[in-house]
């Protein structure tokens, strides 16, 4: 870490942490601290000052995690709001510590999670915003550090006054980085736990992989025990194709959200369905049995670049639809949306196919 961030951070949490840094130093210091401020950091640990009623003291502190400074001190904050009882209600982050992989298809991973929070039941489609690294845990202990030269000190006391008075966006630059790969991905499944200071409950993730994209080498390197953080949360809708003749549309990044929705399924009417995938063998991710009885299965397998015209056909094949729900590729998506409009004259209520993924986003990320 250069100088410049290592300032940065400092500057930072001190300024926007202050509530989280004294958590840190009550839960893990010392449980009368009035005020905490950040000094130092390194990897190894942080380095703060306490007031208390006895007066100012430093301490040290170890990181029991490696990864980057700030996403390891926010960590450290979380698990100490989270044993004070102190994190917001509706806050949206949270941490899941990684048990295991299982693998599902060739390219369908299920990433098994603990986390200390409860987990939706039964919701189809709910999804994490996933930011794509790690804190992994570390056996080292003891913290060494290298003070801040005293010009340095100098020039950082006289920036805090100038950079207080920046918009955050800006102040914020350089942090950005560390949070600019995120991607959502979809809870297949959760089980609540008996509540424990370590888990409440148990979530499966299903990770569509391909190729060498940050999700796919991201959930293929996860390691037990590691570390990773959400930001976001969200709510896929789907209660509307429960009512009416339904048409159901998921390639393989979608599949988990689909799987979630036959398995709760309760539409007397059989749905059409429409299971893309550029290799035949991702389609046994959908198990036989989720399917409802009656349901027409259209499979499309092959090219990416060719499967709109594969998709136009069945449409045309299709009766009546009063309902429709699905998930794709984003122009796969727009094009299927606009054709439900004209066709059925489906409504935003009713007409829910989003977009999962862009194609040009993807090509970038082969080169």
């Amino acid at each position: 870490m250069s100088s410049q961030d290592l300032i940065d951070i400092i500057e930072h949490v001190n300024d926007d942490h202050g509530e989280e840094l004294l958590s840190i130093a009550q839960v893990f210091i010392d449980e009368r601290a009035e005020r905490a401020s950040l000094l130092d950091v390194n990897d190894q640990g942080l380095k703060l000052q306490l007031e208390t009623p006895g007066g100012r003291s430093d301490h040290t502190y170890p990181f029991a995690m490696t990864g980057e400074a700030e996403d390891k001190i926010l960590f450290l904050a979380y698990q100490a709001m989270v044993k004070q009882r102190k994190l917001p209600p509706g806050t949206r982050t949270r941490y899941f510590r990684f048990l295991a992989r299982e693998t599902l298809s060739p390219n369908m991973v299920r990433l098994k999670f603990a986390t200390d929070r409860p987990l939706p039941a039964n919701e189809p489609g709910y999804a994490f915003l996933f930011g794509l690294k790690a804190l992994r845990p570390t056996q080292k202990s003891g913290v060494e550090y290298s003070e801040m030269p005293l010009m340095m000190r100098i020039w950082f006391r006289g920036m805090l006054s100038v950079m207080k008075r920046l918009k955050p966006a800006t102040r914020r630059k350089l942090l950005d980085s560390i949070y600019n790969k995120s991607k959502y991905y979809t809870l297949r499944a959760s089980f609540a736990q008996e509540e424990t200071e370590e888990a409440q409950s148990i979530g499966w993730v299903d990770v569509f992989t391909h190729g060498s994209s940050p999700g796919s080498h991201w959930a293929r390197n996860l390691k037990p025990g590691d570390m990773v953080k959400s930001t976001a949360e969200y709510r896929e809708k789907t209660d509307h194709v429960h009512v009416g003749k339904a048409l159901l549309i998921a390639d393989e990044t979608a599949m988990p959200a689909l799987a979630s929705v036959l398995e709760e399924w309760r539409n007397p009417m059989p749905p059409d369905i429409i299971l893309i995938s550029e290799q035949e063998s991702e389609q046994s991710y959908i198990d036989p049995a989720l399917i409802p009885a009656g349901a027409s299965v259209h499979r499309i397998i092959g090219d990416p670049d060719k499967r709109l015209e594969e998709i136009d056909k069945i449409l045309h094949s299709l009766g009546d639809i009063e309902t429709a729900w699905g998930a794709l590729e984003q122009s796969d998506s727009k094009h299927i949306r606009a054709y439900l409009r004209s066709r059925y004259a489906l409504g935003g209520q009713r007409n829910r196919v989003r977009s999962y993924w862009k194609r040009e986003a993807v090509m970038k990320e082969a080169v």
